[in-house]
């Protein structure tokens, strides 16, 4: 069984477009799309120790991935710096069972 994500007042929230990619491409990218990506405001993301802010970004992708988002890449997947939280959010979706799509500008779904 799946289940849906829901949000404020019980409301399912509905599938999406989620970005990633190296800020601040990935907040451009959303905001030209209408999309979802991380929002986490400075002074909490500053505060936070490395698992903090990791454990947050996998939250947020689980919500995602729940939902049935669509993964479009602001950066192309082939420029994730090492070691950044966007070539952990590659690898994450990737153990996951998503690919990256031949053009390296969004991820498939597993089973597509």
């Amino acid at each position: 069984m799946i289940f849906a994500p829901v949000g404020a007042g019980g409301k399912l929230l509905e599938r999406g477009i989620t970005v990633l990619g190296h800020r601040p491409a990935y907040l451009e990218r959303a905001a030209e799309l209408g999309a979802r990506y991380l929002k986490v405001p400075d002074h909490i993301w500053e505060r936070w120790s490395d698992a903090e802010r990791w454990a947050a970004n996998q939250r947020f992708l689980d919500r995602a991935i729940a939902r049935g988002d669509e993964f479009v890449l602001a950066t192309k997947a082939g420029a994730a710096r090492a070691g950044s939280f966007f070539a952990r959010e590659l690898e994450y979706l990737a153990s996951k069972g998503y690919r990256v799509a031949e053009d390296g500008w969004r991820l498939i779904a597993p089973g597509k």
